[in-house]
């Protein structure tokens, strides 16, 4: 096993069925876990106490935002781990302030937390909550690389040729994602040069968004696709732009840089932990604003907007156009070698060392 160690032990993945990029990190971490000589169980995918308990693992890890509404019977569960003397790890994220809801003293008192980035940990801290320690969400390099033939494929059944330039972006439909801003950027890049395509990925709540956007296909497949097709689309691109306004980390960031792809976002964290300047062109904040989400009546999280200038994000992503063309291989260099930096099997090792005891 990895340096000479084995680890044991029965272990429980929890995590929101609905969030589509926190299940696939807790199933990450799982194949990590496996390959230390932990066994892994089935996933809990609903936050079921009975089902917990009749499980009796040595060992859990759940992955869900730090959300004091929505989490509560997430944080129940942390809870009664540390309550059985079962060890757990919190892997918390969260894309703004945290709430402190009626009823939920509790949860600062008795649990500690994992964040998954320096922004996260710092907003818990904020709010009062313990955080045990920093582990950057993983992505497996070696896979995302071995993919990369699938890249002319999938950009064949976008219906995109070889000579055309493609910026992709990939989200679910909420607010705090910025699909009306990036519509706004889309609109002004095909005023200064309409030979650019984009390819948006989401849910179909956000494609109304894109209406009357030029060069713009929606695919509105967001959390549907298996993993392969997913690294197929991040090789079928030039350039990848992500238009979150929020985040608590921002997964699709390391996985464009997984495969090669320089990033244009606007210039905050986490965002500017997971790129470096070499493998990222920058959009400066013009202003933060707090809002709730609409797809929810209530939440735990005042959701911390960046807002950046259409057009300065435009100019942006055509200077990223230029320096893709001109220096393409360095570029694509510089991105795998900071996405190795994240590499699962290495990072989500301090999660396998705190189930182990």
């Amino acid at each position: 096993m990895e340096g000479g160690r084995r680890y044991r032990g029965r272990v429980l993945p929890v995590a929101p069925e609905r969030a589509t990029s926190l299940r696939r990190v807790a199933e990450d971490i799982g194949r990590v876990l496996e390959g230390l000589g932990f066994r892994v169980l089935e996933p809990l995918l609903y936050p079921d106490a009975v089902r917990f308990g009749q499980l009796r693992p040595s060992a859990t890890y759940i992955v869900m935002a730090f959300d004091t509404i929505w989490a509560v019977p997430f944080f129940y569960l942390g809870y009664r781990a540390k309550a059985d003397g079962i060890r757990y790890a919190w892997y918390a994220t969260v894309e703004g302030r945290v709430v402190r809801a009626p009823g939920t003293e509790w949860v600062f008192r008795e649990l500690e937390f994992v964040a998954n980035s320096k922004y996260t940990a710092r907003k818990l801290a904020e709010a009062g909550a313990r955080v045990r320690a920093v582990v950057y969400h993983g992505v497996d390099a070696q896979e995302a690389f071995a993919r990369g033939a699938l890249g002319p494929a999938v950009r064949r059944s976008l219906g995109f040729s070889e000579r055309d330039f493609v910026v992709g972006y990939v989200a679910g439909a909420y607010a705090r994602k910025g699909h009306d801003l990036f519509a706004e950027v889309i609109k002004e890049v095909a005023k200064r040069d309409p030979s650019v395509k984009f390819a948006v990925v989401t849910q179909p709540q956000a494609a109304e968004a894109y209406a009357g956007c030029p060069n713009t296909l929606v695919l509105t497949s967001f959390g549907q696709k298996p993993r392969e097709w997913v690294w197929g689309f991040y090789h079928a691109i030039d350039l990848y732009a992500h238009a979150a306004l929020a985040e608590g980390f921002g997964m699709p960031i390391l996985e464009s840089l997984a495969c090669g792809r320089a990033v244009v976002h606007a210039d905050y964290e986490p965002l500017s932990e997971i790129t470096t300047p070499e493998t990222s062109f920058r959009v400066p904040v013009v202003d933060v604003q707090y809002a709730g989400d609409p797809y929810h009546l209530q939440t735990g999280i005042e959701y911390e907007h960046h807002l950046y200038d259409p057009a300065e994000f435009a100019e942006a992503l055509l200077q990223a156009k230029d320096e893709v063309l001109r220096r393409r291989g360095e570029l694509e260099r510089a991105c795998l070698e900071r996405a190795r930096e994240f590499d699962a099997r290495k990072v989500y090792r301090a999660i396998a060392d705190m189930l182990a005891g």
